[in-house]
């Protein structure tokens, strides 16, 4: 009888022994994750000698889930900051010049043929004005927009061509041209319409406005797809051909000549809906970028 008390009072002090060092190691892993969620740390909860491996294992991920959202975070806070900043400053310089002007008219005698040069810069400035803000909120359309594109068998080089010929009396009114080389036939994709010239068109638009000579397009087909390259001479200093695709990047240059790093953002947006690849790369003054669907 003697014999089982000591056995039962053994095994009742082993049990309080253990659920004491298990209340400890619990009360240490809650410890230590909350040091870890109070920091902006990339550190892990360390497995205490007694265990507890899968309740680790599953805190673990979800402080490296917490830790990848907080730098995700943190990378678009500077992202939309840096957005305001170059929104607010491409709306207000146009914006600036055409009340200059106006304030101008009120304040100064002139001409009719003085007044009618005033408003036509002054409408200029404006249409520029409304020019980005269509294309900023094309943007934040584009980048919201979850519904994939309607698809269907579209000819690229006809494409090409009539994007080209959009653009024929701005280039000859620079004294520049466009070239367009592609094999003979039918170049053909299952893709939108409607997207690929808008590509099309950013990029030969981007290449008049930043350019400094003859656009080539060579388009050659590949393995059941196509590959296309716009180049043109143009100052390629300054230029990050890593960065050039982002929202609102823009050179000194290309804020100087109107640009608002809209025209290819939007051009790789539409490229990625559509499954294909957009790259940019210089060669001495030659600025190229490359399409592949």
């Amino acid at each position: 009888m003697s014999a089982a008390v000591i056995i039962l009072a053994a095994a009742a002090c082993l049990l309080l022994l253990t659920d004491i060092k298990h209340r400890l190691e619990i009360k240490k892993i809650i410890k230590e994750t909350e040091r870890i969620l109070s920091r902006d740390t990339q550190q892990l909860v360390h497995s205490p000698a007694g265990g507890y491996a899968e309740l680790i294992t599953l805190i673990n991920r979800l402080l490296s889930e917490l830790q990848q959202n907080r730098a995700l975070y943190a990378q678009k806070r500077h992202s939309l900051e840096q957005m305001i900043t170059n929104i607010s400053h491409d709306l207000k310089t146009p914006l600036t010049s055409a009340l200059g002007y106006i304030s101008i008219m009120q304040t100064q005698e002139m001409s009719e043929a003085e007044r009618v040069r005033e408003l036509d810069v002054i409408k200029r400035r404006l249409m520029r004005l409304n020019e980005l803000i269509n294309s900023f909120f094309e943007l934040s359309k584009i980048i919201s927009l979850n519904a994939r594109p309607e698809l269907k068998r579209v000819n690229v080089t006809e494409l090409l061509e009539a994007s080209a010929g959009n653009y024929y009396d701005d280039y000859c009114a620079r004294g520049r041209s466009v070239a367009l080389n592609a094999p003979r036939g039918r170049a053909e994709l299952e893709s939108n319409e409607n997207m690929l010239t808008r590509i099309f068109d950013n990029l030969i638009g981007n290449a008049l406005k930043h350019g400094t000579g003859d656009l080539t397009i060579d388009l050659t087909k590949t393995d059941g797809g196509v590959k296309i390259v716009f180049s043109n001479p143009a100052d390629c200093e300054g230029i990050d051909c890593r960065r050039i695709f982002d929202e609102f990047y823009t050179t000194e240059l290309s804020r100087t000549k109107g640009g608002s790093g809209l025209g290819l953002a939007i051009a790789k947006q539409f490229t990625q809906i559509l499954g294909g690849d957009i790259s940019a790369k210089t060669r001495g003054d030659i600025f190229s970028v490359i399409i592949e669907f």
